[in-house]
């Protein structure tokens, strides 16, 4: 290949999908390709695409459009559009955007230099998948995206559930999980880049390994445990845990080693069993109470992690009010509420005993609303701790930094006093707390 072809990535979606975007990127270098953070300049242009819910189809559909006008206005030679919105969407997005030159759907994109050269050939591509069907192999040659801080890894692809709103199985099929050893190697792989923290990450954390022969149930715990047990790595993260059938020697395997984080994130989505039924959770609001009690009655200064949806077919007002008292009740460290969308191909997709989305909106502003005074409470209650940090970025005279309770994009930040800007991406560090300044806390370097 021409090593003077310039390459830029525009990544949309989860961390989930960015790390197929890395995959991308790590593809590419190890052919020689030039990569650039930008379009301006760049010869081809690869679009990470999501398509999880209408508006993500949407920015989607936004980017691809906004790539192919500066081929248009020869700015860009070829386009490729990758990810979930062709894996599920081909047919309507090929006859929608035709002067996209290549789509690619999920795959390990190990052919992705050599469709590349295609496209700068001339040539569409239109029947080729990037690579091989992620089947649990590792991912080894990813060029990171993240501050060397932390990285993400997910130890499985897909989801054996069938959430009634939930569109994820149709696009990456069902649980594929990866052996221990091999996310033990990726896990080493990557602290040897001088990542500090795994975030692992997946579709359905406590579901890994069911799927592994001989294996009949989860192995979370063990993979957990293997993991924690990689020299250098600090910091361990778990995300995305379904909360039914919990596996509970994860408790005893966060409370036995210090690099796993107490923190949990553990989406529920409801709290009325008349509405966790109509979204095919399988719990109740018994269940649900019970499992968020015993997390944190088992784990020592657990942070817990949720997210909501409201406006779910089902939900009237009368069992959003008991989602929202359930929440002022429990204060729940760290929540995410999203409004429901319908999307074709679900269950609850064709179902209209459903508020509108206008209507959903607000109901999300009420939670977030209220979540926010109880995040604000929660906050001012560790002014003059003591806590460890973990440094990300700096901005001017302060450190971006994040503490055990807070996971990476998402959460909170601790913003560390550094005016002599001595703190660098990866400092591991005791600081104490000196202020809580609307969401996040300020802190200085313990003396």
């Amino acid at each position: 290949m021409d090593n003077n072809v310039h390459i830029a990535l525009v990544h949309l979606g989860c961390a989930r999908n960015l790390i197929d975007s890395e995959n991308i990127l790590g593809r590419l270098g190890a052919e020689g390709y030039t990569l650039t953070g930008s379009v301006e300049g760049a010869d081809v242009a690869v679009l990470n695409t999501c398509s999880f819910i209408g508006p993500a189809r949407e920015e989607s559909e936004a980017a691809i459009q906004k790539l192919l006008k500066a081929k248009a206005a020869g700015d860009l030679k070829s386009v490729i559009v990758a990810g979930c919105l062709p894996q599920k969407f081909r047919p309507e997005i090929e006859a929608a955007f035709p002067e996209v030159d290549a789509f690619l759907g999920l795959s390990d994109y190990s052919n992705i230099a050599r469709i590349v050269e295609e496209v700068l050939r001339g040539r569409k591509v239109r029947e080729e998948d990037g690579g091989r069907s992620p089947q649990g192999q590792g991912e080894l040659l990813r060029l990171l995206q993240t501050p060397r801080s932390y990285a993400y890894l997910r130890p499985s692809h897909g989801c054996d559930h069938e959430c009634a709103f939930c569109i994820i199985p149709a696009i990456r099929g069902k649980q594929r999980s990866k052996s221990v050893e091999t996310v033990v190697e990726e896990t080493q792989n990557l602290v040897a880049q001088g990542v500090r923290e795994v975030v692992l990450v997946a579709e359905d954390s406590t579901g890994y390994g069911k799927d592994l022969p001989g294996a009949g149930a989860t192995r979370l715990p063990e993979l957990v445990e293997a993991m924690a047990q990689v020299d250098g790595l600090h910091w361990l993260r778990v995300m995305y845990a379904y909360p039914n059938a919990f596996p509970w020697r994860l408790t005893e395997v966060m409370n036995s080693y210090d690099n796993v984080l107490p923190y949990l994130d553990i989406p529920i989505q409801h709290i009325s069993t008349p509405v966790l039924k109509r979204m095919r959770r399988g719990g109740t609001s018994k269940s649900v109470r019970g499992i968020l009690d015993r997390l944190r009655n088992e784990v020592p200064e657990m942070t817990l992690r949720t997210t909501v949806l409201v406006g779910h077919p089902g939900e009237g007002r009368q069992e959003f009010e008991e989602l929202k008292n359930f929440l002022k009740e429990f204060k729940i460290e760290r929540l995410g509420a999203f409004p429901y969308s319908p999307e074709k191909n679900t269950v609850a997709g064709g179902e209209e005993d459903r508020c509108s989305l206008e209507e959903a909106e607000d109901r999300q502003r009420e939670i977030m609303e209220q979540q926010a005074e109880i995040h604000a409470a929660l906050q001012k209650t560790r002014v003059d701790e003591v806590i460890e940090v973990l440094v990300d970025d700096s901005e001017g005279d302060w450190a971006v930094a994040r503490s055990v309770a807070d996971a990476p994009e998402v959460d909170a930040l601790v913003r560390v006093a550094d005016p002599q800007h001595n703190l660098s991406t990866g400092a591991l560090l005791p600081v104490k707390v000196t202020a809580a300044n609307g969401y996040d806390l300020e802190a200085e370097v313990l003396r």
